[in-house]
């Protein structure tokens, strides 16, 4: 596994802010895009999912500075979990990450966390995307046109799959807020931000008929994706606030059951309050993290947290900054 590496002007005092050496993973979907945009991971392996902020077992996070160096997020949070102002779920609860898309992602459904806790002793699986950089043509998977399991079931066994998914155009900064139980993919090419619930568990109904590395075809998980899956559809009804902050455009994309996400685009200092702990992503820019007269130098796709210790912070510079805040 590689890991980046993050330059600190000066050392905050403990508990502060966490900046974190990160996880990627190898996809069938993936390409090098996201070592060119982001000068991270080696550039002689396709990378589908680069996951910034993580906890989960599959992806590990390090801790880059501080008290902590060298310590997983996972046991940070276990074990200080007077830094994320005592958050009482028993596992970290959300996931961040960056995707490539270059070939169609699967048509996939995530369960809710009353299946997932029963079936797979995970969390299920909200999640919230947000399209950085989309080729022209490409549209996802939204849904479906079943109204009862009956003829669900169906259209998967007739493999009626143009009749049975409902397609949309999408378009670069444009989002989605995708629900447990929603049937969601992705065909053509794009790159996107994810905010989700920390949680690898996918449900696959249609895989493109694809091999893997193996050879083998991909596994698909029928049985599962009907139990889990809304039906008839249901349509989230999230709408986007926009203010201004200082004079830098904030946009709240989502404020829902398991975390609120919202986007600072900064080009003048702006003061950020902290409810809680917040997770932040840079997507584009540079910028300085002033926090109790201590600076650290944000770097493009280094994700970092904000813990509960600190009530508020202020960022100068020219950066493009995600932050999700879990609940």
């Amino acid at each position: 596994m590689w890991y980046a590496q993050v330059k600190i002007r000066k050392r905050v005092r403990y508990g502060k802010s966490i900046i974190f050496r990160f996880a990627h993973e190898r996809k069938l979907y993936g390409s090098r895009r996201i070592q060119e945009k982001f000068g991270l991971g080696p550039m002689d392996k396709k990378i589908g999912e680069y996951w910034a902020i993580s906890a989960h077992d599959n992806g590990l996070s390090k801790i880059k500075n501080g008290k902590y160096k060298g310590e997983t997020l996972k046991d940070v949070y276990l074990n200080h979990r007077e830094l994320f102002a005592n958050d009482p779920h028993d596992k970290f609860p959300l996931l961040v990450k960056i995707n490539e898309i270059q070939e169609p992602c699967s048509v996939q459904v995530h369960p809710d966390d009353a299946y997932a806790r029963k079936h797979e002793k995970d969390y299920g699986k909200a999640e919230f995307c947000l399209w950085l950089d989309v080729e022209e043509g490409t549209k996802i998977i939204r849904g479906h046109s079943a109204k009862t399991k009956e003829e669900f079931r169906k259209a998967i066994e007739e493999k009626a799959w143009d009749t049975l998914f409902v397609r949309k155009s999408v378009h670069t900064n444009e989002f989605v807020y995708t629900p447990a139980g929603t049937i969601h993919g992705i065909e053509g090419k794009l790159m996107m931000a994810e905010v989700q619930q920390s949680s690898d568990v996918t449900y696959r109904i249609y895989d493109y008929d694809r091999k893997d590395a193996n050879g083998n075809m991909r596994e698909l998980h029928i049985d599962q994706a009907i139990k889990v899956t809304n039906i008839p559809h249901i349509e989230s009804d999230v709408h986007p606030t926009v203010t201004m902050l200082e004079g830098n455009e904030v946009i709240e994309y989502v404020n829902e059951k398991y975390f609120s996400v919202t986007r600072y685009k900064i080009q003048n200092e702006i003061q950020i309050n902290n409810p809680s702990y917040s997770l932040c992503l840079p997507l584009s820019g540079n910028g300085i993290l002033h926090i109790d007269g201590k600076d650290y130098d944000i770097q493009v796709g280094i994700g970092f947290i904000i813990t509960s210790h600190t009530k508020r912070y202020s960022i100068q510079g020219n950066i493009d900054l995600l932050v999700s805040v879990p609940k």
